[in-house]
């Protein structure tokens, strides 16, 4: 059994899968789609390695919670509770805004803001409670 020192953790831990991961997966896409609609090689290469950056967060973040989904509940069917949480309607907002733009403006809006200011925000606390709990 997995042991954690305080069991809201799993609860952060739910929330972070529901409402991180699938926002990122979605910044992949946007990225490499955007990528497609620049003429030269430098911008197009640039959104391709952040498209693959962003496919790595979201595979990782998977991978790390795999392992409470195999002795916690509520962590087994994240990409169907995207659709269906209050709590995303404001990001997911925001990602059907940036992904209906143009691509200049997609990188703004989600290389930027969505990045830099609130994925760094949020895996600095998200990590150090994992160290917390011995993870």
């Amino acid at each position: 059994h997995l042991n954690v020192t305080d069991a809201r953790y799993i609860n952060t831990v739910k929330l972070f899968l529901t409402g991180v991961s699938p926002l990122e997966y979605m910044a992949h896409r946007g990225f490499a789609h955007a990528g497609r609609q620049f003429p030269g090689p430098g911008p197009r290469v640039a959104c391709l390695m952040q498209s693959l950056d962003e496919m790595r967060h979201a595979q990782t973040q998977v991978h790390a919670v795999s392992n409470y989904n195999k002795y916690y509940n509520g962590l087994h069917d994240f990409h169907h509770m995207h659709d269906r949480v209050w709590y995303l309607s404001v990001p997911k907002s925001f990602f059907d805004d940036a992904v209906t733009a143009g691509p200049f403006e997609f990188m703004v809006a989600i290389g930027f803001s969505f990045e830099y200011v609130l994925t760094n925000l949020l895996f600095v606390p998200f990590v150090s409670g994992a160290a917390y709990n011995g993870d």
